[in-house]
């Protein structure tokens, strides 16, 4: 793969967050479920328009760090400030309101609606028309979903899906309906996405395409990314920077090569060849 330019030397309009500068800072964050620990006293931050990879051993903490960033957990320590505002809870709404999307480990989607459908159920915390529009289907509420509905095939061309638009996800190889989960992730126009092991269970060429998408969802949209992974391969190819978590707690954050050097994630989690 082509060599990714640091996004410490690039500039961006927008938000008055410049690529390079924090875009969400996790600060002392710990959550625990009854005596289980989940997370303890985790700091970390993400850089606007950075690829930033969580990796560790299953159990690590890894999804329950997602979580607390899209507000599915409310941690029982720590803050999270992302784009300046600093929030102790909140619900997964709210953060997609604030431009937090992720997509999920297992594939969830509406297995019985198509490939369109289900990238426009992304659309829909976009909406502004109530549900009386929105039933009438006349007027504003027409002229809206036509809006939106060009937003989900410009998604469309640009994973390369034209040709299952129609079709129902779960007649889809799971490939393709990983691709479709980020196709959703993408329609909510999030300037911050979580992928929870994007590559979960693909084959090889599934794996290719996939990251060849998420390197273009970062450059050419300009879509910040932290994403979780087992694969070192992809993790080391795609990430700007990487944070390891081992039993709930960082034992690593920097660079991929710093981290693949680290003695201590050798030990936890990457071993010694043989």
């Amino acid at each position: 793969m082509n060599p990714r330019p640091d996004p410490r030397q690039l500039a961006t309009p927008g938000d008055g967050i410049a690529k390079g500068d924090v875009l969400l800072d996790v600060r002392n964050v710990s959550l625990a479920f009854g005596g289980v620990k989940a997370i303890t006293d985790i700091s970390l931050n993400v850089l606007k328009g950075e690829i930033r990879a969580i990796i560790g051993p299953n159990g690590a903490g890894k999804t329950s760090m997602l979580n607390v960033i899209n507000g599915f957990y409310t941690p029982q320590q720590g803050t999270i400030v992302f784009r300046g505002k600093e929030r102790r809870s909140m619900k997964p709404h709210q953060a997609v309101g604030q431009g937090i999307a992720r997509t999920f480990q297992n594939v969830a989607l509406f297995k019985g609606m198509s490939t369109l459908d289900n990238i426009m159920a992304g659309r829909s915390v976009l909406m502004k028309r109530n549900i009386g529009w929105q039933m009438l289907w006349h007027g504003p509420a027409l002229r809206e979903e036509i809006e939106h509905r060009e937003k989900v095939e410009e998604i469309i061309d640009f994973l390369e899906i034209q040709h299952i638009r129609r079709t129902p996800v779960g007649k889809l190889p799971y490939g393709l309906q990983k691709r479709v989960e980020l196709g959703r992730a993408l329609a909510m126009e999030p300037t911050l996405l979580l992928l929870d092991e994007p590559m979960a269970g693909m084959n090889l060429e599934e794996k290719e395409d996939m990251s060849r998408f998420i390197i273009d969802v970062n450059q050419q949209r300009g879509t910040t990314i932290a994403l979780i992974e087992h694969d070192m391969g992809v993790v080391m190819d795609l990430s700007d920077r990487v944070v390891v978590l081992d039993y709930g707690k960082k034992i690593a954050d920097g660079t991929p090569d710093e981290v693949k050097g680290n003695q201590d994630v050798i030990d936890a989690y990457l071993g010694v060849p043989h």
